[in-house]
């Protein structure tokens, strides 16, 4: 547990440059990084599918039939994500969209609300509640772009933490070998 919380100084530079790796090919490649996890995600529900479908109507150990139907709609659920892994991925931004218009309506609501009670930073709730507004707008009216501006950011933060990770274990090494000297001239 110990070297999992306090990795050495070759660990960290690993760990650094798997971070700039991950987040390069997530800037570059989103779209096909996407499409790649959709449908291998989609062999697993057929596989996970098949075993059911395969358990209720190979073996015939019952006549239960929650196999059938939760093995059917793994599989068809699992050919279309294969199929098409557009559709799949461009459902999950829809639905943030929203949600986040809800939400955020709701939120422009109490904003107002407050402003009744005499709050006098409604405005920044109100604020939040319309931006919120607008990025819901925006994902629900172009899922595919957003999913891959999102992929971006992250493989942005990627890209800064490896670096973060570089810099603070070179920061450390130097104040390392500074304390030790130190430590060695204070008791020579």
């Amino acid at each position: 547990m110990n070297r999992l919380m306090n990795p050495n100084s070759k660990e960290v530079r690993i760990m650094a440059l798997v971070y700039i790796i991950a987040g390069i090919l997530l800037f570059i490649l989103n779209n096909d990084f996407l499409m790649i996890a959709v449908r291998i995600f989609g062999v697993i529900l057929i596989a996970i599918g098949g075993t059911l479908l395969y358990t209720y109507f190979g073996k015939r150990l019952s006549v239960d039939a929650s196999p059938l139907f939760a093995g059917l709609p793994s599989v068809l659920i699992g050919i279309l994500m294969i199929a098409s892994p557009e559709s799949i991925i461009s459902i999950l931004p829809i639905l943030a969209g929203i949600l986040l218009i809800i939400n955020s309506i709701i939120q422009l609501q109490k904003a107002f609300l407050l402003r009744d009670y005499g709050f006098d930073n409604w405005k920044i709730t109100a604020g939040i509640a319309v931006f919120a507004l607008i990025v819901g707008v925006i994902l629900w009216l172009r899922p595919l772009q957003s999913v891959a501006f999102i992929l971006q950011i992250i493989g942005c933060a990627l890209i800064f933490e490896g670096a973060m990770l570089f810099g603070f274990d070179h920061t450390v090494r130097k104040y390392k070998k500074r304390f030790e000297k130190e430590q060695n001239d204070f008791f020579n």
